[in-house]
């Protein structure tokens, strides 16, 4: 009997990834999901042909699956979301070398994550908008990440490669700084630096007798945060000094 077709995880899992769009809510653990991919893998390199996709591409899409279980784990306050995971599986999300792309383009342009694979050398940077170009057509790119907050360049310095990498965007202007008078919650933004910075909780990055920083991103982060300072998830479209062209893109 084949194991697949018997088991009622490795069933849920099938319909989000043949379903038109992900579902709200996958009732699987991050265990489970991991489990019923790796039985669904030749269905999920099957989708990703289907979508003009090639296999290299899905294999380097699909790494990211343990990566972020290895970082992050499956705890309650910085796990892994199950829904990212099942966004590579049904390569909603693509990695194109250093970074990765969503596939399907928004009103406003096509997103971009920068997943935990490294230094973010302007190459490697170049190459993988080049690559989304070519797979998916000339949308503009959009990020919205505590990368861009515009406190770090101060902090870090030009040569910083987080800095390089912010400074190709142009960032929407906040009207205040989260926190302020009449600003936004900045707990979003502190909450999102304390995970991807530290894989801590933000309650855990605020006592220096759990979280002591070494690098000067970290003492950058944990010193506004310790001063009352909030951190924010900006939003920035990508600076093109000329139109890429547009190719024909991949099926959606």
């Amino acid at each position: 009997m084949n194991s697949a077709a018997a088991d009622p995880d490795t069933e849920v899992l099938r319909e989000a990834l043949e379903a038109e769009q992900p579902p709200a809510a996958l009732a699987l653990t991050v265990e489970r999901f991991v489990r019923s991919l790796d039985l669904l893998r030749p269905e999920v390199f099957a989708r990703f042909a289907a979508l003009g996709l090639d296999r290299a591409t899905a294999e380097e899409t699909l790494a990211d699956v343990p990566r972020k279980v290895a970082a992050y784990g499956t705890g309650p306050e910085v796990g892994i979301d199950v829904g990212w995971l099942l966004g590579l599986a049904r390569a909603d999300v693509v990695s194109v070398g250093r970074l990765q792309v969503e596939r399907v383009a928004g009103p406003d342009g096509r997103a971009v994550h920068v997943p935990e694979s490294g230094a973010l050398l302007p190459a490697a940077v170049d190459a993988s908008l080049e690559r989304a170009v070519a797979l998916f057509g000339g949308e503009p790119f959009t990020c919205t990440s505590w990368l861009l907050d515009p406190l770090l360049p101060a902090a870090l310095g030009p040569g910083s490669g987080i800095v390089r990498f912010a400074s190709r965007f142009v960032v929407d202007p906040p009207a205040d700084r989260p926190g302020t008078p009449g600003g936004s919650d900045g707990e979003d933004g502190d909450r999102a630096v304390a995970k991807f910075v530290f894989r801590r909780p933000l309650r855990e990055v605020l006592d220096p007798r759990i979280t002591q920083p070494r690098t000067r991103l970290e003492h950058c982060v944990v010193g506004h945060l310790r001063a009352g300072g909030h951190w924010s998830e900006p939003r920035g479209v990508h600076r093109r000094t000329e139109p890429h062209p547009v190719r024909s893109p991949a099926p959606s």
